[in-house]
């Protein structure tokens, strides 16, 4: 049969003009890039007090910043927010001075009007891409930035894009961001308190510094509104150590014989006073009483924990029971009732977690316990680690207990805080062989280091000196101080001799936790979990990210190879159960919970790409749940472990980012368990397919309401198309939120090696050499195969994949792009494991990339050959679904 229409000699060239064409005008989407000193400079997406328009409404914005020593006329430039139209919105007669600064709103108005500029798009609050282009469409300008808070922004600090906690539209961007992008408010450990406020004809407020340092307060705010934390930005005054200064807020906004008078009038009618810092840290907040009558306060929040159970207690201050009937407790989002509830004479009350309704942070919660509508007390939590609660002492200072007492007073030995973080003179990265690197802190700590990758304590080696850099290595730290609990445990990695063209993760722990008689890679059969470090660069060396975590061995036949693959997991008890940020490019996901480095599974002595390169075929094509990628070099102790693919966990914490669902309320199955939930909807539901005639209209209109049957066809057709043969890897979920079942692919190395695989399965009454086939995904494509609709869209599902998405010189183009990213790290990955992997070499890798590149293209043709007699078509159907392929 003749598969293929011939194409003239004259058409290919016109189809390569063409292929060519798009090629050079589809933009590739980078974190940043500036090809000039016109820029853009800062992006604000969500402003809601940042900077008013002339019309009164707070449109988001765009500032450019024009470097160059010349006016510049815009005419002609393009500002967009899609990557595939550049010319979204172009500049008419517009100059931006030499040096300065310039404010487009993003308000989709299309107007120059009162001097402003509004273009015809609006920024998205969840993140996207920016283009400024000039009239040639050259790209000067281009960021990715993501969700970020309110009234932050994103912008330059003289070498990264960052995100900064207070915008400066029209000035200089400030010293004070985050690398990751700037989520809830936090609460600050600093003792700058609001002492007092007096609301009459001279409103004032107190501010007392218990800090054992003089301050300086010009990087601090005073505000009125929640809404707006920073209304009021103070001078420069130094503010003395045990010392107080009154703040009068008149409304006057000046600094004049030495009194302070805030843009903001305090009266009757305001609720809050916040004091803040330049990094949207709360550091204080009271309540404004209501006809500023004080409550009499009779019930305190007096210990909490976070870690293991988490609880709130409750002590009355009274000598007679309280019914707390109508008082709530939460953080700033939820609040619970206490219906029901009495606290006796002098005693305490413990609320645990499932009283609660909400999880307490271990880093920036503040508690709020509510009489009716009133702030009755509010508790900072601060830092909270493992077998740590936080209380009040007798002084009614806000302290640390090693001894957690819940439902008893407050142990007698307590720590003001934790002692100084260490600070690095260089944050980890390449350095030049003996460097040294010199350690300090804020206070007056002790500082004790490690440089095997072990877990330091007080016990280790005292940091006395700058430590001297001969080869590449792991600089692990902590310090201690009398009366402070020891400070977090951080580490810098580095690197010497060498530069990468990909991101760099570097891992330490005690030698032993890995490589020692019971180290998990010494005893790969077992899940056990180690403590690490987990330090992430980018290519040019700079941290990007770091935290304290727990690791063990991922995968099943892939742990016999000599590289193992590990899984990570951020823990609360650790200090963070999620981090922020960019680990793989172009996603729309920048929180996790946990990571996997995948050795390449099946595929490390072939192309250690092939996954990846199945995976990112599908990407963007098709609605199916995969996992993103990202090659890295990974160190362990300082010690180079070779090339890995970064990729998600396909786990419930997937689903939360991906899809927004609560935990707790999703069904996820491995093969035929539940690894989250319960197989109890899921077994009733293959019972009613396979018990119900499924031609007939409401039943498969049922079924619809159970499954997402596009996602499931897609996951189908991938499995069929690619032959993938592992078997045991299927996983499926549904939320109880949107019901729906849907499948998840992943695990693609046993795939491509059988050009002339069936591709009947599993819709047809076949088999093929895997497991998988006995699992109940074939009996519900099997059955509902027989209904038309379902039919239907399946074929027509195939064909649409088969002119795009499976086209070989797009999978093969693919193919050469992720080689090429990982090329050059190749031969120093050969290297390291070429006595475990006999046989590696680079000849061999490049072999096997062309060889795949073959399979690509055999793979296509025979599926098309066998298409029509494998699914039992007649000829009508094969012309309808196949007969353009």
């Amino acid at each position: 049969m003749k598969c293929k229409n011939i194409i003239e000699p004259l058409s290919i060239i016109v189809i390569f003009i063409i292929m060519f064409i798009i090629i050079i005008n589809v933009p590739i989407i980078a974190r940043y890039k500036n090809s000039g000193d016109l820029i853009i400079n800062e992006v604000v997406s969500a402003n809601k007090n940042v900077i008013e328009s002339t019309d009164g409404n707070y449109y988001d914005f765009i500032e450019l910043y024009n470097g160059y020593d010349y006016d510049i006329n815009l005419s002609g430039y393009y500002l967009s927010d899609d990557s595939f139209n550049l010319k979204k919105w172009s500049f008419d007669d517009t100059i931006i001075k030499a040096k300065s600064y310039l404010i487009v709103y993003t308000s989709g108005l299309n107007k120059y009007e009162n001097e402003e500029i509004h273009t015809n798009f609006k920024l998205s609050k969840d993140g996207e891409v920016l283009t400024l282009s000039n009239p040639k469409m050259n790209v000067l300008s281009r960021i990715y930035f993501s969700k970020t808070n309110t009234d932050t922004s994103y912008g330059y600090n003289g070498e990264n894009y960052v995100y900064f906690y207070v915008p400066t539209p029209g000035e200089e961007n400030s010293t004070f961001y985050s690398k990751n992008p700037i989520k809830d408010i936090e609460i600050s450990d600093m003792k700058l308190k609001i002492n007092k406020y007096v609301l009459d004809n001279n409103p004032f407020v107190e501010i007392y510094n218990d800090e054992d340092i003089d301050i300086d307060l010009k990087d601090y705010y005073l505000s009125d509104s929640l809404s707006n934390r920073y209304k009021y930005k103070f001078p420069s005054i130094i503010l003395k150590s045990k010392g107080s200064i009154l703040v009068y807020t008149s409304g006057l906004d000046k600094y004049e014989n030495n009194e302070i008078h805030t843009n903001f009038k305090l009266d009757e009618n305001d609720k809050n006073i916040i004091l803040s810092d330049n990094q949207k840290r709360e550091i204080d907040k009271v309540s404004i009483i209501e006809n500023n009558i004080e409550i009499v306060k009779n019930i305190r929040i007096n210990e909490v924990s976070s870690i293991g159970k988490e609880a709130i207690e409750l002590k009355n201050l009274t000598d007679k029971d309280i019914d707390l009937s109508n008082y709530k407790i939460g953080d700033k989002k939820t609040s619970t009732s206490l219906n029901n509830l009495t606290i006796k004479a002098n005693s305490y009350l413990v609320l645990y977690s499932e009283r609660l309704g909400f999880n307490i942070n271990n880093s920036t919660e503040k508690i709020y316990l509510y009489k009716d509508t009133t702030i009755i007390d509010e508790f900072s939590v601060g830092r909270l680690i493992s077998g740590v609660s936080s209380g009040i002492n007798n002084d009614d200072n806000r302290v640390y207990y090693k001894d957690i007492t819940l439902g008893y007073e407050n142990a007698s030995k307590y720590y003001e805080g934790y002692a100084g973080e260490v600070v690095f003179s260089k944050n980890g990265g390449y350095v030049n062989k003996g460097d040294s690197i010199t350690l300090s802190t804020l206070s007056d700590s002790d500082i004790y280091y490690t440089l095997d990758g072990s877990f330091p304590t007080d016990k280790s080696a005292k940091y006395l000196a700058p430590i001297k850099i001969d080869k590449t290595a792991t600089i692990k730290v902590v310090s201690y101080k009398d009366g402070y609990l020891p400070s977090e445990i951080l580490s810098r990695t580095y690197i010497v001799g060498r530069h990468h063209d990909l991101p760099i993760i570097s891992l330490s722990t005690d030698n032993n936790n890995l490589f020692g008689s019971r180290g998990i890679i010494s005893n790969y059969h077992q899940d056990v979990n180690k403590l690490i470090s987990f330090e992430m660069y980018n290519s040019d060396g700079s941290l990007g990210v770091n935290f304290i975590g727990d690791t063990k061995l991922s995968g099943m036949d892939s742990r016999e190879q000599p590289q193992k693959s590990m899984s990570i997991y951020l823990r609360k008890e650790y200090g963070l159960q999620e981090v922020t940020y960019p680990f793989f490019k172009d996603s729309n996901v920048n929180t996790y919970s946990s990571l996997l480095l995948r050795n390449a599974g099946e595929d490390p002595k072939s192309i250690r790409i092939m996954d990846a390169v199945l995976t990112k075929t599908l990407k963007g094509n098709m609605d199916i749940d995969i996992q993103d990628y990202q090659p890295v070099v990974v160190y362990i102790n300082g010690n180079y472990y070779g090339m890995y693919n970064l990729r998600e966990k396909l786990n419930q914490d997937y689903l939360v980012s991906r899809y927004n669902v609560e935990k707790g309320t999703v069904d996820l199955i491995k093969y035929n368990k539940a690894t989250k939930g319960s197989t109890d909807d899921y077994n009733a539901l293959v019972k009613y397919i396979t018990s119900h005639d499924v031609k007939k209209t409401e039943v498969y209109n049922y079924i619809k309401e159970q499954i997402d049957i596009q996602e499931l066809i897609n996951y189908v057709i991938a499995e069929v198309y690619y032959g993938n043969t592992d078997l045991g890897n299927i996983r499926y979920w549904k939320s109880k939120e949107n019901g729906k079942w849907r499948w998840m692919l992943y695990d693609l190395d046993w795939s491509m090696w059988n050009s002339n695989m069936d591709v009947g399965y599993p819709v047809m009454n076949t088999k093929v050499p895997a497991v998988t086939y006995l699992n109940s995904l074939f009996t519900i494509t099997r059955t509902l195969y027989k209904n038309d609709e379902f039919k239907d869209l399946y074929l027509s599902t195939f064909a649409y994949h088969l002119k795009n998405t499976f086209k070989p010189e797009r999978m093969n183009k693919i193919v050469d792009e992720l080689a090429k990213e990982v090329e050059n790290e190749m031969p120093y990955h050969i290297k390291r494991w070429q006595g475990e992997y006999n046989g590696l070499s680079m000849d061999k890798w490049k072999n096997n990339i062309n060889s795949f590149k073959k399979m690509i293209n055999d793979r296509y043709n025979k599926v098309l050959a066998r298409i029509k007699s494998d699914l039992n078509l007649t000829n009508d159907e094969y012309k309808k679904y196949f007969g353009d392929v």
